[in-house]
C-alpha cells in the first residue's frame, strides 16, 4: 500500500511539473511571441565558420588536431596540448619572444569527443592587448566523407562588439582560412610543416579554406 501511494504521488508531481510551463505560457503572451526580423538581425550571434576537405582518413586528421605531436606538424613551432576537458593548451608562433608576445598562450580545452570534435579557448594577437585579455571559443569538427577523405569545419564564436573586435575577426578569418587550415591540409596530404627558419621553408601558395 505504501509503495502504491508513493508511486501515485510521484506520478502526480510529475504531471504538475509538466503543466507548469504550459500554465505560465498561457498567462504570459511573451511565450507566444517570436522575434521580429529586425530583432533576429540584432541578436544574431557572430561566428566565423570555415571548412576544408582533406585527402586523409578521419583517424589521421583526428590525431593531427587532438595531440601535441600532431599540433606541431601544422600549427606552430612550439605547442602544448593536454587533450582533456580543461586541459592546458598553448600554440606559440614565436617561442623565444617575451611572455604575452609568443602566440596563443594559457588557453584551455573546453570539450573533446574522440574523432568528432575538440573545442578550446583562444586569445587575440598581442597587437590588440585589450581584446587579448578576453577569449573566444574555437570548435573543430570532423566528418568522414569517404575512407580517404575528411571534412573539417572550424567555428569561432564569442565575439565582442566594436572596431577592435571587428579587426580581430578579420585577422582570424585570414589566419585560420589562409594559414592554419591550409597548413593542416598540406601536412596530411604532402608532409609536415618545416618550422626551421620559419617562414623560409613554409608551404607556399596554398588554397585557402572556404567560408560557410
Amino acid at each position: 500500500m505504501k509503495r502504491r501511494s508513493a508511486t501515485t504521488m510521484i506520478r502526480s508531481l510529475a504531471g504538475i511539473l509538466l503543466l507548469i510551463p504550459v500554465m505560465f505560457c498561457e498567462q504570459n503572451e511573451v511565450c507566444a511571441q517570436v522575434l521580429s526580423a529586425s530583432e533576429q538581425a540584432l541578436t544574431k550571434e557572430k561566428v566565423l565558420n570555415l571548412y576544408v576537405r582533406i585527402n586523409a582518413p578521419l583517424d589521421s586528421v583526428w590525431e593531427r588536431v587532438s595531440t601535441e605531436k600532431g599540433f606541431h606538424k601544422f600549427f606552430a613551432p612550439s605547442c602544448k596540448l593536454e587533450p582533456k576537458t580543461l586541459g592546458f593548451m598553448e600554440v606559440l608562433f614565436a617561442p623565444g619572444a617575451p611572455e604575452g608576445q609568443r602566440g596563443a598562450e594559457n588557453n584551455r580545452v573546453l570539450a573533446i569527443q574522440p574523432k568528432q570534435m575538440i573545442s578550446f579557448t583562444w586569445d587575440a594577437p598581442p597587437q590588440w592587448p585589450e581584446i587579448r585579455k578576453n577569449r573566444t571559443v574555437v570548435s573543430l569538427r570532423l566528418y568522414k566523407t569517404s575512407d580517404r577523405e575528411t571534412l573539417l569545419t572550424l567555428s569561432q564564436a564569442g565575439w565582442g562588439v566594436g572596431p577592435e573586435w571587428e579587426a580581430v575577426f578579420n585577422y582570424f578569418e585570414k589566419a585560420w582560412g589562409g594559414f592554419v587550415l591550409p597548413n593542416l591540409k598540406y601536412s596530411l596530404e604532402v608532409k609536415p610543416v618545416d618550422w626551421r627558419e620559419f617562414p623560409k621553408y613554409a608551404p607556399k601558395e596554398l588554397k585557402p579554406a572556404e567560408r560557410f
